[in-house]
C-alpha cells in the first residue's frame, strides 16, 4: 500500500517536464510511432494491449480463523493478474514463529487464481520480528517488519519454502514493496516498508534470483516496487540490482495525466541509462482514492468524488496502455477509499470505468498518444480494425473538432451510452469517451 508523503521535488520535476508539452499541440507519441502509409490510409499500429493491464489487489479473498466480517467474493469482471500484497500473505503472516508455517490463507489465494487462470505476482517482504535485524523498530505491519533480516539464511529459507510450495503456480516475485534506503538522506529515520541499506536489499535480490532460478526457472523476479521518485530505483540498479531482475516494477500513483506521463518518462530514462530499456515495465500498484469535499483529507490529497475518481482511473489505464505497460495492478478491489466493490451488490463509478476500459482497450493496438490543446487523445485500432480515439479534457470541458471534413463519429460514454456526431465537434470532459471515426456514409 502506498503511504502518501511529501512529493514536492518529484512534482516539481514532473510539472517542469509536462509544462513544455502543454505549450505545443501534440505530445510525443508514447506508443511506437506508426509507419506512414498512402494518403488516407490507416497507419500501421503498434503493440496490442494485453489482458494483464487489468490486474488487481484483493484484501479479503480469504480470512484467517477468528477474523471478523465476510470474505470478498472473486470479482465478476475478468482478472488477468493478481498481486499478493495486503492480502494476509506477508512473510511475518505465513511464518509467525521460526520453523512454523501458516499457509491456509495464501493457499486460498493461489488456488482461486489458478482455478481462473489468473497469473500471480507475490510481493516478498514483511520481516517477522523473530528474523528482523531491528525487531523493536516500528513498522506498518508490526515491530521489525520494515527491517532487513538479521540472518540471510532466514531469508533464503523463506524463499525456498514459498517458491517450492508454489512452483509453477506463482509466475512472478516482487523484491519488496516501496523500499526506502538508509543510504538516501531523505529516507534516514523516516518510516517505510523497508528501512535498510540498498546493499542489503541487493544481496537479498541475489539470493532471490538464485533460489527462483534453481527451483522454478520459469518464474520472473520483478524489482522492488518503488514510489515517489525514481532516485531509489536508480540507486538500486547502479548497486547491482540491474543484473538481477527480469522486470522493472514501479508504483505510478498520480493526481493527473501530465504527472503520470512525466513519471513514466523518468522511469524509462533510468531504465535506458542502465541498459534495461528492453525489460518489461510493470505498474505493480496504483489507485485513486475518493475524499469528498466535506471530509478532512490527508495533506496533499485533493478532494475527489466517486465520478472524479473513476475519470482519473480510466485516464491512468489509457496512459498505461499507450505506454506499453504489460501489467498494472489496481489498489484495490475491496479497499474502502479506492475500491470498486464495498459489499455484495454495492459498487461505485470506478467499477464501471474499469469494465469499460477492459472492453475498450483489451486487444486494441496502440498507435499514439497525442495532445490537442487541453485534450489528450489516444489513437488506437480496435479489434475489428476500426480507427478509434479515447479522449478526455485535462481542463474542464473542451470542444474537439473531428479531424476531417465530412467525417462522422460514434461517441461512447463509460456507461455504454453512445451517440453519433456528424461533421462537427465532440465535447470532451475529464471522463474519457471512445470516439470511433467513420466516413460520412459508413465505416472507415
Amino acid at each position: 500500500m502506498k503511504r502518501r508523503s511529501a512529493l514536492a521535488g518529484t512534482l516539481a520535476a514532473c510539472l517542469a517536464t509536462t509544462r513544455a508539452a502543454a505549450d505545443g499541440n501534440a505530445l510525443p507519441a508514447i506508443a511506437p510511432r506508426p509507419q506512414p502509409g498512402p494518403p488516407g490510409a490507416m497507419p500501421t499500429a503498434g503493440h496490442a494491449v494485453p489482458p494483464g493491464l487489468f490486474g488487481l489487489h484483493l484484501h479479503r479473498l480469504a480470512l484467517n480463523a477468528g477474523e471478523s466480517g465476510p470474505p470478498t467474493p472473486w470479482p465478476a469482471v475478468p482478472v488477468a493478474s493478481l498481486r499478493l500484497w495486503d492480502s494476509g500473505t506477508l512473510w511475518s503472516e505465513i511464518a509467525p514463529q521460526r520453523g512454523q508455517w501458516s499457509f491456509a490463507r495464501m493457499d486460498a489465494y493461489v488456488n482461486a487464481a489458478q482455478l481462473r487462470q489468473c497469473s500471480l505476482l507475490y510481493t516478498l517482504g514483511g520481516t517477522p520480528a523473530w528474523a528482523s535485524a531491528r525487531p523493536a523498530e516500528s513498522g506498518p505491519y508490526g515491530p521489525g517488519s520494515s527491517a532487513e533480516p538479521a540472518q540471510l539464511a532466514d531469508w533464503e529459507t523463506y524463499l525456498r519454502t514459498v517458491v517450492s510450495r508454489y512452483r509453477g503456480r506463482i509466475g512472478a516475485y516482487e523484491l519488496w514493496n516501496e523500499p526506502n534506503f538508509s543510504d538516501v538522506p531523505r529516507d534516514r529515520g523516516a518510516p517505510g516498508f523497508y528501512t535498510g541499506s540498498v546493499g542489503r536489499l541487493v544481496e537479498m535480490g541475489r539470493i532471490a534470483r538464485a533460489v527462483i532460478r534453481e527451483i522454478d526457472p520459469a518464474a520472473l523476479l520483478c524489482g522492488p516496487g518503488f514510489v515517489n521518485g525514481p532516485d531509489r530505483l536508480d540507486l538500486f540498479l547502479a548497486s547491482g540490482g540491474a543484473a538481477l531482475i527480469d522486470v522493472v516494477g514501479y508504483h505510478f500513483y498520480t493526481d493527473g495525466t501530465p504527472q503520470l506521463l512525466a513519471q513514466i518518462a523518468q522511469v524509462r530514462e533510468v531504465m535506458r541509462r542502465h541498459g534495461l530499456d528492453r525489460l518489461p515495465l510493470w505498474n505493480t500498484e496504483f489507485g485513486v482514492e475518493t475524499w469528498r469535499r466535506t471530509e478532512t483529507a490527508p495533506p496533499g490529497m485533493p478532494p475527489r468524488d466517486d465520478d472524479e475518481s473513476a475519470a482519473l482511473m480510466a485516464q491512468c489505464l489509457v496512459v498505461n496502455a499507450a505506454s506499453d505497460m504489460a501489467r498494472c495492478y489496481y489498489y484495490a478491489w475491496d479497499n474502502t477509499r479506492s475500491g470498486m466493490w464495498r459489499a455484495p451488490g454495492v459498487a461505485n463509478a470506478r467499477l464501471q470505468a474499469f469494465e469499460s476500459m477492459q472492453r475498450w482497450l483489451t486487444g486494441a493496438r496502440m498507435v499514439a498518444l497525442r495532445r490537442s490543446g487541453s485534450a489528450l487523445l489516444c489513437e488506437q485500432v480496435g479489434e475489428r480494425g476500426d480507427r478509434q480515439l479515447i479522449g478526455w479534457s485535462m481542463q474542464g470541458h473542451r470542444s474537439w473538432r473531428l479531424p476531417t471534413s465530412g467525417q462522422a463519429a460514434v461517441v461512447e460514454q463509460l456507461n455504454g451510452a453512445s451517440a453519433v456526431v456528424a461533421d462537427g465537434a465532440v465535447v470532451l470532459t475529464p471522463m474519457p469517451v471512445r470516439i470511433t471515426l467513420t466516413a460520412a456514409g459508413g465505416r472507415s
